[in-house]
């Protein structure tokens, strides 16, 4: 089918020079994978850390922190929900600051912000400080992604994007697993007066904080200017960026314009909408597992806390394959399709009654495999398909504006009351996904749409204008 014609990459010729010519590929992979090392490792730390930060709450819940707290009715699940209120507020607002407050400085300030506010969570004493905190804490960390995915397309090709963010939220699936550890240890200290959860807590924000001056003096503004690079590597970046023009241009200045452009595009509100299905399985997952699993009959603890590592594990290592599929055949849709029909299944076998334990148990692993690729996938779409960094900046804003709503509203949803089945959950879980791949479907034919017109136009010799960004019939939208 002539719609799977593989969209030209930012590497092709351009008016400003030939640059396949004067770049040494060699050289350039050794560069890249040099980039991957210092920056994604820094944004993998601080996606690790953030999530961790924000979802130990429900490793807390396991071990005496509703009583210690005096939480009654769905206070607890009050306190999950809140962090977002904050949080998809102050997504889109960090997107366009990423370029005026500059990398760095923005993401190193939330670095310090989050990880004090997690060590003062372990000496909250009622509800209401836990809402304050919980609160600010979303305020936060809200910079935390959205400044790592624009970073991304600021500093790769198109094609390189979903390889990287797998990488990056694949430190959120290590998350889950070390979150489990740390917890399984933490949490049975009983000294200095303080409980297990207290002492999660304390720790977990010290070593957020000590991330803080590593991500200040590793993390460069624009990586042409990174000190992990010698000046030929910096040069050959500089090609690198010329070249990529057509998807960011370093030199774009603010313009309301391209804010107008963005909300004129059908593709944002239709990806907007399905992000929010999509992060339902997010959020329900990462912060209800626990208690998911223990529900499967594992009264201890210490079994409910153990029994979520593989299903994190599981989430990472299906997700580096997808990811690095994906990128490879420079598809995106197939594999949100796929990824969320595995999702449905898993919650269709948990919403069943009379499931056995061990069914149960297989259909967590079922959600865990689109439980980050789904996620990922539609914001690397996303960022594929809108160009001009204010325009893709605002769209994948609002995207995940709309999607972490999820998490204001997972708590009321999966309310304690129904504790550990779920089932009202799960039934808003199931018809969640189905929406979002509905939705899928529509986006896909809006993008095969116009790529069919702006081929037309490059047969009737439309020129390649790299300055046009997204309107350029020369740019071509991934499916």
């Amino acid at each position: 089918m002539d719609e799977k014609v593989i969209p030209p990459s930012p590497t092709k010729d351009t008016a400003s020079g030939t640059f396949e010519n004067s770049i040494d590929h060699v050289a350039e992979k050794k560069v890249v994978r040099k980039m991957d090392l210092n920056l994604i490792s820094i944004f993998g730390l601080l996606y690790l850390l953030s999530f961790l930060d924000r979802s130990n709450i429900g490793n807390a819940n396991l071990t005496g922190f509703s009583t210690d707290l005096h939480l009654v009715n769905n206070q607890y699940g009050a306190a999950v929900s809140v962090v977002y209120a904050t949080y998809v507020v102050f997504e889109p607002v960090y997107n366009i600051l990423l370029k005026i407050a500059t990398p760095k400085l923005l993401m190193t300030c939330s670095c310090i912000a989050w990880s004090a506010l997690t060590v003062g969570t372990a000496f909250v004493k009622n509800f209401s400080q836990l809402i304050g905190v919980r609160v600010l804490l979303g305020a936060a960390e809200a910079a935390i992604i959205p400044c790592i995915l624009l970073y991304i397309t600021m500093a790769y090709n198109r094609d390189e994007y979903a390889v990287r963010q797998t990488y990056v939220f694949t430190f959120s699936a290590i998350s889950g697993a070390f979150g489990g550890l740390l917890a399984f240890g933490l949490t049975r200290l009983r000294t200095a007066g303080l409980h297990g959860w207290q002492w999660m807590y304390i720790v977990e924000g010290i070593i957020s904080f000590c991330l803080a001056p590593v991500v200040f003096i590793w993390l460069p503004n624009s990586v042409s200017e990174a000190r992990w690079l010698n000046q030929s590597e910096k040069a050959l970046l500089a090609l690198r960026l010329e070249r990529n023009k057509g998807v960011y241009d370093a030199e774009e200045r603010f313009r309301w314009s391209e804010i107008v452009r963005c909300l004129k595009d059908p593709k944002l509100y239709v990806q907007a909408i399905s992000h929010f299905g999509i992060d339902t399985t997010l959020y329900a997952v990462t912060t209800f597992m626990p208690k998911i699993i223990a529900g499967l009959g594992f009264t201890s603890t210490i079994n409910a806390q153990l029994l979520t590592v593989p299903v994190y594990a599981a989430a990472a290592i299906s997700y580096l394959i997808i990811g690095y599929i994906s990128d490879k055949v420079k598809l995106r849709s197939p594999f949100l399709i796929g990824v969320l029909i595995s999702c449905l299944i898993g919650y269709i076998i948990l919403a069943v009654p009379s499931t056995s334990v061990g069914a149960r148990y297989f259909a967590v692993f079922m959600v865990a495999i689109g439980l980050y690729a789904s996620t990922s996938l539609n914001l690397v779409w996303a960022s594929c398909n809108h160009s001009g960094y204010f325009k893709r900046a605002f769209a994948t804003g609002m995207i995940q504006l709309v999607g972490n709503s999820a998490g204001a509203a997972i708590g009321f949803i999966f309310k304690a009351q129904t504790a550990p089945r779920y089932f009202e959950g799960m039934h808003f879980a199931i018809g969640m996904t189905i929406m979002s791949i509905c939705l899928i479907g529509v986006n896909l034919c809006i993008v095969i749409a116009g790529n069919k017109r702006k081929r037309r136009e490059i047969a009737e010799g439309a020129v390649d204008e790299p300055a046009l960004m997204d309107q350029n019939p020369h740019f071509l939208y991934y499916l």
